[in-house]
């Protein structure tokens, strides 16, 4: 297989892994024990604070428009693709202590690994061998 192929064949394969593992954690959440179940209901039942409100705001239009913008750009190989896909992934990591416990069951949390590890070898694909070179700008791409 041609490293361009494999390179996008793991793009779609995060995107549909991910995919995959949000379905089961929303369809499976009844398979969790009792204990957990009832902390899902509490946490939905409880109003968003200020803070959560805004991570909403900030994360929904990411999540929503920036991440397909920064899928088809890597799909086409453009260098502000692979930068923004990037401060994307980057920018998440701080949020996690802030979002609070996470409860998933066991396909969920394993459809999330495998979505990070794809993750983790597009982000080494794109700055390391005859992927990287790819994305080098073009004169047309930096002067627009």
């Amino acid at each position: 297989m041609q490293t361009t192929s494999l390179f996008r064949v793991i793009l779609i394969s995060g995107l549909i892994v991910a995919i995959i593992g949000i379905v089961a954690g929303v369809s499976l959440s009844d398979t969790l024990p009792l204990i957990l179940q009832d902390y899902l209901l509490q946490t939905e039942n409880e109003e968003l604070s200020s803070m959560e409100f805004i991570l909403f705001l900030i994360l929904a239009p990411v999540l929503l428009v920036l991440l397909p913008i920064s899928t088809i750009g890597l799909w086409k190989f453009k260098s502000w693709a692979r930068t923004l896909y990037v401060v994307i992934s980057v920018a998440f990591i701080p949020l996690y202590p802030v979002i609070g416990p996470v409860v998933m069951n066991g396909w969920e949390a394993m459809f999330s690994d495998v979505a990070l590890m794809l993750e983790g070898v597009l982000i080494a694909m794109m700055f390391t061998g005859e992927i990287s070179k790819k994305f080098k700008p073009l004169k047309a791409e930096v002067s627009s």
